[in-house]
C-alpha cells in the first residue's frame, strides 16, 4: 500500500499545474488510498474514514481560501461534496442493491476535493473506469475459464476519477468538447 500511495503521489507531483491542485491532490491522495484498498480487501468502505476525507477537503479548502482569499472556498468544496455524494445516492437508490452505502460517502468525501467544475467529469468518469475494469476483470476470468461472480469494489474507481479530475480535469473537458489542446494533446 506505500508503494502505491507513493507512486500516486509521485504521479500528481509530477502532473499538477499549481500549489493548489497539487496540494488537494497529496492530501486526498494520503486519505483515499487507504479506503480504496480496504474496500478492494474487505468490500467495504468505511464510513469513519470517508468523514474524515471530508472534513480534511473541507478544512483544505478554508486553508486555500484564507491564503488566496476565496472567502467562499469552503461552500465552494461543500457544493461539490454534496453533489458528488447526491449523484451516487441516486445511483444507490436506483440500483437496488448494485452498490453500498458506503460508496455514497466515500464519494461526498471525495467531492469536497474536486473542483466543483469537474465533479460531473468525476461522475462519468467513475463509471466509465468501472466497466472497463469490469470487462478486464469479467476477461481474465474467461480466458482462465472460470466463472467470474462477485462484485467489484467501486471504491478504487471512485479515487482514480477523484485524482483525474483534480490534475486533468480542465484538459479532458477541453478534450471532450474539442475546444483545443491541453497537455494530453
Amino acid at each position: 500500500m506505500l508503494v502505491m500511495t507513493a507512486a500516486v503521489l509521485m504521479y500528481g507531483m509530477s502532473r499538477a499545474e499549481d500549489g493548489a491542485s497539487l496540494c488537494r491532490a497529496v492530501v486526498c491522495t494520503l486519505v483515499m488510498i487507504p479506503s480504496a484498498v480496504l474496500d478492494c480487501i474487505y468490500g467495504k468502505l468505511y464510513h469513519r474514514l470517508s468523514f474524515c476525507l471530508a472534513a480534511a477537503g473541507l478544512l483544505l479548502a478554508e486553508a486555500q481560501g484564507m491564503a488566496g482569499g476565496g472567502a467562499d472556498s469552503v461552500l465552494w468544496s461543500l457544493a461539490g461534496g454534496g453533489l458528488f455524494g447526491l449523484l451516487m445516492l441516486i445511483v444507490f437508490v436506483l440500483g437496488r442493491g448494485s452498490m453500498g452505502f458506503g460508496d455514497v460517502c466515500f464519494a461526498a468525501g471525495l467531492g469536497t476535493f474536486i473542483p466543483f467544475a469537474y465533479v460531473l467529469l468525476a461522475f462519468f468518469l467513475t463509471f466509465a473506469l468501472g466497466g472497463v475494469g469490469a470487462v478486464l476483470v469479467y476477461a481474465a476470468g474467461a480466458a482462465r475459464g472460470r466463472e467470474t461472480a462477485g462484485r467489484l469494489p467501486l471504491g478504487p474507481f471512485l479515487a482514480a476519477s477523484c485524482l483525474l479530475s483534480i490534475l486533468h480535469g480542465e484538459e479532458i473537458v477541453r478534450w471532450y468538447l474539442g475546444t483545443g489542446q491541453g497537455r494530453m494533446g
